[in-house]
């Protein structure tokens, strides 16, 4: 490996690699039918500790399609004074430029473009201040295929720092479940963390247990923030996990996909509490304690960077029933009476879509025959064409999502639809669920509910 001064590091994740920018291809006139294929890099900003901290890992993703030769040339004049960096043996150095052919463990995906990832190990100089950041200049090109220079910027930060290890998913997660949740951290900055502090957040379904150093309080969407203070020195470099996990059950609201959250921070730095929660603590008869883990690291690997973490539970098939509601009216031609329609959830589970971003409950509404919708409730809206001709045998459909990320168990939701009698009343109209989430619920039998005008 070679050490070249630099002051910017490359953190790559799945996000920024879908917005790395593609270098056009310009062809010549001698090589008009030719295709010279392209090429794109990307290199995300970074932070590494102050000197005596053990060094980063960051990583430049390299792709391409059909491009001979493709490369990234970095430049590093100018960022001096702030960090080293040391890149694989197979790149070559002239001064302060440094040229990485494609990483020969790259592999091809599914839409065959061939993907690499470049490690550079950064560490700031002795001297650099926190705060200190400089740029570092990176093109990815091939032959035949003219490049467009990036920037990318690093920033040193002195002081203790922590990284979160835990990114772990799991299958087959059922309720009533006692899992063990990993809680692991790495001491990041030049300086020892004198305690730590973590906040998890429980989606609905979830339940943290009980422990004297943590406090408890009520989020948005049915979920549980829990704040723990852990004691103890943290070494820079060395690893720490709690013994045997945090303790968390899954309860009968658990249905689909869970993720709990994690972050971890220098209790002195840590900052103050999430705001809008009040945190009280529990009757508990154990603590959470650190332990530390093998010797400390010289070198952070690329797959470890931010202090934020999770646990992710796959799949869980609780038992729910959301249930279709219809309703009656009546009213003579020209009339305009008022249904109300909509959904409840009969529990136990609670569909939640806050990691998807979905909503949690839809459904649709067809009016009877002989009726058309004359108001326009929030967060529906018609189906069919508002420009044509309405044809009183086919009522126009209406499409209905319910408000926020989760349904709780118990929770009904209603629309007010004004129906216009225009007569002759025919076909009675119906609420549907059209598809369940997260998945089909215990009773698709009551799905569907009938809406009558007489």
């Amino acid at each position: 490996m070679r050490s070249v001064r630099v002051t910017r590091a490359f953190r790559v994740g799945t996000a920024a690699l879908a917005a790395a920018t593609m270098v056009a291809a310009v062809e010549s006139p001698a090589a008009a039918e030719t295709d010279p294929g392209w090429v794109s890099g990307w290199l995300d900003d970074t932070t590494i500790g102050a000197a005596g901290a053990p060094g980063r890992t960051a990583g430049l993703v390299l792709s391409s399609t059909g491009a001979t030769n493709p490369r990234v040339t970095f430049d590093l004049s100018g960022l001096t004074g702030v960090a080293t960096a040391t890149f694989p043996d197979w790149c070559v150095t002239d001064a302060a430029a440094v040229t990485c052919p494609m990483p020969p463990t790259a592999t091809p995906d599914e839409f065959g473009a061939l993907n690499g990832t470049l490690p550079v190990v950064l560490r700031a100089v002795t001297g650099a201040a926190d705060g200190a950041t400089g740029t570092i200049g990176y093109t990815a090109l091939a032959d035949g295929v003219d490049g467009w220079a990036q920037q990318a910027t690093v920033t040193v930060h002195a002081g203790p720092d922590v990284i979160d290890l835990v990114d772990e998913y799991v299958s087959g997660a059922a309720t009533g479940d006692q899992l063990a949740m990993p809680v692991s951290v790495l001491s990041a900055g030049d300086q020892p963390a004198d305690d730590l502090q973590i906040t998890l957040r429980f989606p609905v379904g979830v339940e943290p247990a009980a422990y004297r150093n943590c406090r408890y309080g009520a989020g948005d969407q049915l979920s549980t923030i829990v704040v723990c203070t852990v004691g103890g020195e943290l070494t820079p470099g060395a690893r720490y996990e709690i013994p045997g996990g945090f303790a968390t059950s899954v309860g009968p609201a658990a249905v689909g996909d869970k993720r709990i959250s994690q972050t971890v921070a220098p209790a002195d730095t840590a900052g103050p509490l999430p705001a809008g929660v009040t945190f009280t603590r529990r009757d508990a008869d154990q603590s959470l304690r650190l332990r530390q883990v093998g010797q400390p690291v010289d070198v952070i690997g690329p797959e470890h960077q931010y202090p934020s973490g999770q646990y992710y539970l796959r799949a869980i098939r609780g038992a729910f029933d959301v249930v279709a509601l219809g309703a009656t009216a009546t009213g003579s031609a020209g009339d305009t009476v008022r249904v109300e329609v909509g959904l409840r959830n009969d529990g136990p589970g609670v569909p939640d879509g806050t990691i998807s971003g979905n909503n949690a409950a839809w459904f649709v509404f067809t009016p009877p025959a002989g009726t058309a919708v004359s108001n326009r409730p929030a967060n529906c809206s018609p189906a069919g064409s508002e420009e044509e001709e309405p044809d009183p045998t086919v009522p126009v459909t209406w499409y209905c999502t319910k408000p926020g990320g989760i349904f709780a168990a118990g929770e009904t939701y209603l629309v007010g639809f004004d129906l216009r009698i225009d007569g002759p009343l025919g076909t009675t109209g119906e609420v549907r669920i059209p598809h369940g989430y997260p998945r089909a619920d215990d009773d698709p039998a009551n799905d569907t509910a009938a809406v009558t005008v007489s």
